[in-house]
């Protein structure tokens, strides 16, 4: 049976391909507003990583109300980007390695639009993975439109087992 400490080792590894793959373009065109869920590919990405850092460092620690993201206009290149890109690596990995966490404690928070929800710290956890799949997808439509292979995403190609 997988485990969400496995699920989120995958969306990890591919997380940081698409970041990587990010990096590798002209950063106007990763900066250029497309209309999208967050405008650009850069937005989504840090998107992506804030939800992480949310939900893994405040939410299921019980300190959802005092999280903060700096805005995504200060990010100014992908170094940048990179750069809090594996901050947040960090601290998921360490509260993956500490183990203490009660994946079936309650954990409490508001989203953005003010309602109250109450989950599982492993529901919280999974559905900060399941918001990484979403926007990848997102991601893979941009790149393509722009004629760009995106970075595999496939379990058999990431599979935390065997890297």
């Amino acid at each position: 049976m997988l485990k969400i400490q496995e699920l989120s080792r995958y969306s990890t590894t591919v997380r940081r391909k698409f970041a990587e793959k990010l990096a590798s373009l002209p950063y106007a065109e990763v900066d250029r507003n497309r209309e999208a869920s967050f405008h650009s590919m850069k937005n989504i990405l840090l998107h992506m990583v804030d939800n992480e850092d949310w939900i893994v460092n405040f939410v299921v620690k019980g300190r959802s109300a005092e999280y903060s993201r700096r805005s995504w206009d200060e990010y100014t290149d992908m170094k940048m980007v990179l750069g809090h890109l594996g901050e947040v690596e960090e601290k998921t990995a360490a509260f993956f390695a500490d183990g203490s966490v009660d994946m079936a404690s309650i954990a409490t928070f508001r989203t953005m639009k003010g309602a109250t929800i109450s989950m599982t710290v492993e529901e919280c956890l999974l559905q900060s993975f399941t918001e990484q799949l979403y926007h990848m997808g997102e991601l893979i439509a941009m790149l393509w439109q722009d004629n760009i292979e995106p970075p595999t995403m496939q379990w058999f190609y990431n599979n935390p087992r065997t890297l």
